[in-house]
C-alpha cells in the first residue's frame, strides 16, 4: 500500500512540474545483432546514473529481455490482453532497479483488442509517462507502416549494426524506409561486436555514406560496444554483462555511453516530443489496425 501511495505521489508530482519520460526505441534491420542485449544493459547503465527506466518488450513473437536478465516474469503482455491484468501488475522489476514489461506471444492480441480496451491500455500508458525517467522499447526486426508511424513519436531511435555485410545493408534499408515514411526522426547510430576502432570506424563510414549518397540524410553516432569474450559468458548465465563483469571493456564502455547520452541529450528539447502527441499516435495506431 506504501509503495503504490508513493509511486502516486511521485507521478502528481512529475506531471505538476511538467516532466514526462524521455522515449528510446532500438530497432535493428536483421536479427542476431545483439539488439535486445543491447538495450537492457544500456537501461541499466541508465538506471546506474539513477535514472528510473521501464522496458516495453516489443519483439513480437521473440521477446527475451526476461531470459537475458535471469528472471521468470509472474506476468507477461499476454496476460494484460487475455486476462485484462491491470498494466502496472505485469510490470516486473528487473536487475538494478530497472522495471520491465516481458514480452512473448501475447503481443499478437493487439489485432484483437476492441476500442474499449485500447482506450483503458492508452490511459495506463499515459501514467507510465509521469512515472518514469525513461520508456526503452526494444522492437524486433522488421518495419511496417504502423510500427514506423509511433516510432515517429519517439524521441530517440538507436539502430543497433554490425560490422557484417548484411546487417549494415539491413540497417541502411530499415533507416530508408523509417526516413521515406516519417523524414523528421531522430536516428542514432550504435555498433556492437566491434572488434577494434577502425572496424567501427569503416562500419558507420559506410552506413553513413549510403545514408547521404542515396538519401541526403546523417545519423548521430552514439559509439559501440566491442566484442568481448564477457557478453557471450554473461549471456549463458542469463545476468546482463554490465552486472556480470562490471569492468569487462563492453561494461565499461556501456556506462560510458550512457554517461555521454545523458550529458548530450537529457536536456536536448531538439528532439523532445509532448506526451499528449506520443499518446494520441498510438492510439490511432493500435485503433486503426
Amino acid at each position: 500500500m506504501n509503495d503504490q501511495a508513493e509511486k502516486l505521489r511521485y507521478r502528481i508530482k512529475r506531471q505538476l512540474n511538467g516532466k514526462n519520460a524521455k522515449t528510446i526505441a532500438f530497432i535493428s534491420g536483421k536479427g542476431g545483432v545483439g539488439k535486445s542485449n543491447v538495450s537492457l544493459n544500456f537501461s541499466i547503465a541508465l538506471a546506474q546514473q539513477g535514472k528510473r527506466v521501464l522496458i516495453f518488450d516489443l519483439d513480437i513473437g521473440m521477446g527475451n529481455i526476461d531470459l537475458l536478465a535471469g528472471i521468470t516474469p509472474n506476468k507477461t503482455i499476454a496476460h494484460y490482453f487475455m486476462e485484462d491484468c491491470p498494466l502496472d501488475r505485469i510490470i516486473e522489476e528487473g536487475p538494478e532497479g530497472i522495471h520491465f514489461i516481458a514480452g512473448g506471444s501475447g503481443l499478437d492480441q493487439f489485432v484483437k483488442l476492441d476500442k474499449s480496451r485500447i482506450e483503458y491500455l492508452i490511459k495506463e500508458l499515459h501514467w507510465l509517462l509521469y512515472e518514469y525517467d525513461y520508456l526503452v522499447f526494444d522492437i524486433g526486426a522488421g518495419m511496417d507502416e504502423g510500427l514506423v508511424q509511433f516510432l515517429a513519436f519517439v524521441e530517440h531511435i538507436f539502430v543497433v549494426v554490425t560490422p557484417e555485410p548484411t546487417s549494415i545493408m539491413d540497417a541502411y534499408s530499415a533507416i530508408k524506409y523509417l526516413y521515406l515514411q516519417s523524414p523528421n526522426i531522430n536516428i542514432h547510430l550504435m555498433g556492437n561486436r566491434m572488434k577494434n576502432d577502425r572496424e567501427n570506424m569503416e562500419t558507420f563510414e559506410r552506413l553513413l555514406q549510403a545514408m547521404d549518397h542515396f538519401l541526403q540524410k546523417d545519423a548521430e553516432v552514439i559509439g559501440f560496444i566491442p566484442e568481448d569474450s564477457q557478453v557471450v559468458h554473461a549471456v549463458k548465465m542469463q545476468i546482463p554483462f554490465i552486472i556480470f563483469k562490471p569492468n569487462a571493456q563492453a561494461s565499461k564502455k556501456m556506462k560510458w555511453l550512457a554517461y555521454q547520452f545523458l550529458l548530450n541529450y537529457e536536456d536536448d528539447e531538439r528532439a523532445k516530443k509532448e506526451p499528449n502527441q506520443f499518446i494520441d499516435k498510438l492510439r490511432s495506431i493500435l485503433i486503426g489496425r
